[in-house]
């Protein structure tokens, strides 16, 4: 049933998005903006089924967003409070709804500093904030330090202050407000900024998660994020190749938001969303998802303000220097050139692609179209944990596989998706690549048992050998723990081209273990690297007569050892990539 609720969730999005549309502009905005997210495919390809907490939690956020907008308009509490609740089933669903907590304060905050006498909307925001913050006081994950007096609840307090202060009418006039010149402004953005060094010198931003930093300040990002391909930089191609014509007609409705912002609420929401997510989504390539309402809110905006402009000039006779009429075919025809310029994303064959693939899970993490139930690994290990390990016991795994073993099988893990503290994900790296010495003294601290690792190994045919010899992809798309340890070295401070070194087979690139004291000694490549009753023999390998590598391979040769205090318990079907060890902890006294 989990797997299910995000991708339903999702779908709801279409639906919430055209409200919002309507709310903040009109009913034909709303039609094309729910007809872009549903065509969207980063957002389609992360909300599948199987997917994380997203597809529930933005159309959750649309809807919070637009019953704030209706409270402001109608004067409506009840609206309001039902814009907390809404928020609030963000919160319980999404740690990142410290992103629409924030954007909904600060656009409240900036709107009433050049407004102070909006006192609809300073009384539905503090009806929305007082339900909100009781959601995040009440959840144990985040409680009442952040939903009170955390770094990340500083913008809800000043709005919080800035709307009590409108009702009491206490607020500075908005003709106080325009004689502000730009000396002060720029004291004031002066001040912000010794502010934000002054708490990162303190330490009080160290509170914040540091996938959170790494989004606001890029450059203090810390190596764990790095380490983390969907939490990399994305570079402007693919951001491009996410939503493509989308981006320039959605910062065209930006800029018309940007010139109506201090007359309307809602154009100053639109473009502060617009701004954050872009900005979110450059610094991060996980949150190009983050983008897609933003986008598709604001293309449909621009393009319904292009469309309007059109049309009205054709009752209008105006020359240019030369004396020749604007004629109706010259504005039927761009009219026909800027609806070609939106087929575009709405024929976009990847998102008819993301809508036939099958989860990650269901896939072994392979990205397939075609499906045949051939990559089944995770599922037949996922299905051997829960009935064969016993419950309570501790599963040490790499953090990526954590929430699958821990959902699916109800075992806890050492670390998953949601692991916020860095030096867990530390041991783990650590343990994996020392020596199996090194990973017992580390496993015993954690209580394990049982040790999960995964790689999706590929084969090449060698007839001298009468069989294949296996090796790990180094091309995008597939890989698994043995790509893995390049971060896991980068974790912990390591040199990754000790462990990890590239080879080539057929003149195909491959990853093999590096040909270093490191490498060999790594428990990570031991467990990877066990001989099962299929795979016998690895292309980095020496030939068992000769002692000479393969004729077809190119890179370092060497052998790997065999696990020591671990045992091979289960290989996953139909591929062995999953392989599950037991740990054997010597006798106490004994060495370990």
């Amino acid at each position: 049933m989990h797997a299910f609720i995000p991708a339903v969730g999702a779908a709801t999005a279409s639906i919430f998005v055209y409200f919002l549309a309507r709310e903040m502009w009109d009913s034909s905005v709303g039609v094309l903006s729910s007809l872009l997210i549903a065509c969207s495919w980063p957002f389609i390809y992360r909300t599948n089924l199987g997917a994380k907490h997203e597809g529930i939690a933005i159309p959750l956020m649309l809807l919070s967003i637009t019953l704030l907008l209706q409270s402001a308009k109608r004067g409506s509490l009840l609206r309001g409070l039902c814009a907390g609740l809404a928020m609030g089933l963000v919160v319980l669903s999404w740690g990142g709804f410290l992103y629409p907590w924030n954007l909904i304060s600060l656009a409240v905050l900036a709107w009433l500093l050049l407004n102070p006498g909006d006192v609809k909307l300073a009384r539905a925001y503090l009806a929305f904030v007082a339900v909100t913050d009781l959601f995040i006081a009440i959840t144990p994950r985040f409680g009442p330090k952040t939903a009170f007096y955390s770094p990340a609840a500083l913008v809800p307090w000043l709005a919080v202050a800035a709307s009590v202060l409108s009702l009491a009418h206490a607020m500075p006039s908005r003709r106080a407000m325009a004689r502000v010149g730009k000396k002060e402004v720029a004291i004031a953005v002066l001040a912000c900024a010794a502010g934000l060094a002054a708490a990162w010198w303190a330490g009080l931003l160290a509170t914040l998660p540091g996938r959170v930093l790494a989004v606001l300040i890029p450059v203090w990002r810390p190596v764990g994020v790095t380490t983390v391909a969907e939490h990399a930089v994305p570079t402007w191609a693919s951001i491009y190749g996410d939503y493509g014509l989308l981006i320039p007609i959605s910062a065209f409705g930006a800029l018309i938001c940007g010139y109506r912002a201090r007359k309307r609420f809602e154009d100053m929401l639109a473009l502060l969303l617009w701004a954050s997510s872009a900005y979110a989504a450059s610094s991060m390539a996980r949150l190009t998802l983050l983008l897609a309402p933003a986008v598709a809110l604001l293309a449909s905006a621009g393009f319904a303000e292009l469309v309007e402009r059109l049309l009205a000039l054709r009752g209008v006779r105006r020359r240019y220097r030369r004396g020749r009429e604007v004629s109706g075919e010259l504005v039927g025809l761009t009219l026909v050139i800027l609806s070609l310029l939106l087929l575009p994303p709405l024929l976009n064959y990847r998102a008819v692609l993301a809508t036939h693939q099958p989860p990650l899970i269901l896939a072994s993490s392979v990205p397939v179209v075609e499906y045949n139930y051939q990559y089944m690994d995770w599922i037949s290990a996922l299905e051997w944990i829960r009935a064969n390990v016993p419950r309570g016991s501790v599963i040490a795994t790499w953090w990526d596989y954590g929430y699958w073993i821990s959902v699916n099988t109800l075992r806890n893990t050492t670390c998953d998706n949601a692991t916020l503290d860095s030096k867990q994900i530390r041991r783990i790296a650590r343990a994996f690549l020392s020596s199996e010495e090194e990973a017992l003294r580390i496993f015993r601290e954690l209580n394990v048992s049982y040790v999960v690792v995964f790689e999706p190994f590929l084969r090449a045919q060698v007839p001298y050998l009468g069989g294949y010899a296996y090796y790990s992809p180094a091309y995008g798309g597939i890989g698994g723990d043995m790509a893995k340890s390049y971060q896991m070295a980068r974790w912990i401070g390591e040199d990754p081209d000790k462990y990890v070194a590239v080879g080539y087979i057929d003149g195909y690139p491959v990853l093999v273990p590096a040909d270093t004291p490191e490498a060999r000694n790594a428990t990570l490549y031991h467990l990877l690297f066990v001989k099962t009753g299929r795979r016998r023999f690895f292309v980095f390998e020496p030939l068992p007569i000769t002692g000479r590598p393969l004729a077809n391979y190119k890179g370092p040769s060497l052998t790997i050892p065999q696990p020591k205090y671990f045992k091979l318990v289960y290989a996953s079907q139909p591929n062995e990539w999953v392989l599950v060890f037991k740990v054997e902890y010597p006798p106490a006294g004994g060495r370990s």
